[in-house]
């Protein structure tokens, strides 16, 4: 629910035509700023995130008075019988470049990144809102399966740049911080009330693993209770690699290519506090009728729903277990291209396709870039994705003096009203350059 509110891997079309900025380097390590010696780069924020169909933060509140309140009945109306939300988000908190003799140049950097795509049932949402009561007789499939994972990134690059060729390729250790990775093998949880007696029947074979975010379930009291481990900055025992590479070519003086692949056989192996929660089993309870909304809202006396759930949590019982697990980094793929039509206006094209265990998307996008003064461009952006036909970006590069300060977004409108969106995409940041 608190994903479908707020809405893998950032498509970030605008950042990849910005070929002499510091930040592009993210989505092509074959990318360096020309004529430039060191890079600095500033801390740097990017954030890319969505819900299918047309779901917004405000279809989940309405007003009473001069309160917002819970109100899933229009959101709920919107979804299709399977639905999918997805977040990211990026922070660069130190990035530095260097060209040596040679044609070459080396990079390195650390980031911390979280990735979730979560895929649930219009059932579940119905069940938390209407509660069991208009459901008598049928039975609810109401099992969610998510990847969720956040880590450290420490990068280290080499690249060469050449007068019609640059070419670049980057390692990065990553650090596990936290996951949530169910087993799609075991979904199964199945809500049933008999229409005569209220008898409640929940059946389960569900199952998740965990890491560094839930050390105990516990559905005793009202709701689920998930004891989070503490959160550490430091780095864990949770870790992996991942490899960049990249391309750029420059046919004529006008004519520029481009091509990377990011996050190349990405993956973490979580062994600290790693652990195996299953839940198997069917159940009966006579006479309850779970109130949904009235609940959520403190609208109906909890003390005897609380004692149900105290006996209920013998069905939902998870055993947890001992047990390492692994999660992919979505492999990422650019290819674009940028034709100079003057000094000051260009345009371009690029494509945009990721893979994943649970997402799978495609994104084309075509832009132009105008330099309103030597300091100064704009730029605009039309992209189709797998979500929306209309897209459009917009991008603003301020460079006075070594500074390089930028804003870009992918779908500028919605990042202007959040709340209001289906999906919400930018990117913000800055470097020094000498």
């Amino acid at each position: 629910l608190g994903l479908t509110g707020s809405a893998l891997a950032q498509q970030e079309l605008l950042l990849h035509q910005q070929q002499n900025l510091w930040a592009a380097s993210a989505s092509n390590p074959a990318f360096f700023p020309k004529e430039k010696r060191i890079v600095i780069g500033l801390p740097t924020y990017g954030f890319d995130a969505g819900h299918s169909g047309k779901i917004t933060y405000n279809d989940l509140f309405r007003k009473d008075g001069d309160r917002n309140l819970l109100d899933l009945g229009k959101a709920i109306d919107k979804l299709e019988p399977e639905n999918e939300g997805y977040y990211n988000q990026r922070f660069e908190t130190v990035s530095l470049g260097l060209r040596l003799p040679g044609n070459l140049f080396v990079q390195a950097g650390h980031a911390t990144r979280l990735a979730s795509v979560v895929n649930y049932p219009k059932a579940l949402a119905e069940l938390v809102w209407y509660g069991n009561a208009p459901y008598l007789g049928k039975t609810l499939d109401v099992g969610f399966s998510t990847t969720t994972f956040d880590w450290h990134e420490l990068n280290v690059g080499l690249g060469y740049q050449g007068k019609t060729l640059s070419l670049g390729a980057r390692a990065k250790f990553l650090s596990g911080v936290g996951s949530i990775h169910t087993d799609d093998d075991r979904r199964k949880v199945q809500v049933y009330t008999d229409p005569d007696i209220y008898q409640l029947n929940i059946s389960t074979d569900y199952a998740f693993y965990s890491s560094g975010s839930i050390t105990a379930i516990d559905t005793s009291g009202l709701g689920f209770d998930l004891v989070r481990n503490q959160f550490k900055n430091g780095f864990s025992d949770n870790s992996g690699w991942a490899f960049d590479l990249g391309l750029q070519l420059q046919v004529g003086e006008r004519l520029s290519l481009s091509a990377s692949v990011l996050d190349l056989g990405g993956k973490i192996s979580w062994k600290e506090n790693a652990n195996y929660f299953k839940s198997q089993g069917s159940f009966d309870y006579d006479g309850i009728v779970i109130p949904g909304a009235d609940i959520i809202n403190g609208t109906v006396d909890s003390l005897d729903f609380e004692a149900a759930l105290d006996t209920l949590n013998d069905a939902l019982q998870f055993q947890k277990s001992a047990q390492e697990f692994e999660t992919k980094l979505p492999t990422r793929i650019y290819i674009g291209g940028t034709f100079k039509l003057t000094e000051r206006l260009s345009l371009g094209g690029v494509v945009f396709h990721q893979r994943s265990e649970r997402r799978t998307v495609t994104s084309v996008g075509v832009n132009a870039r105008w330099a309103i003064l030597k300091w100064l461009t704009v730029g605009g952006m039309y992209s189709v994705n797998d979500r929306s036909a209309i897209n459009i970006g917009l991008s603003v590069v301020a460079t006075p003096g070594p500074v390089q300060l930028f804003v870009l977004s992918d779908n500028a409108l919605n990042a202007v009203t959040p709340y209001g969106s289906a999906a919400v995409n930018f990117r913000f940041g800055g470097a020094l350059v000498f």
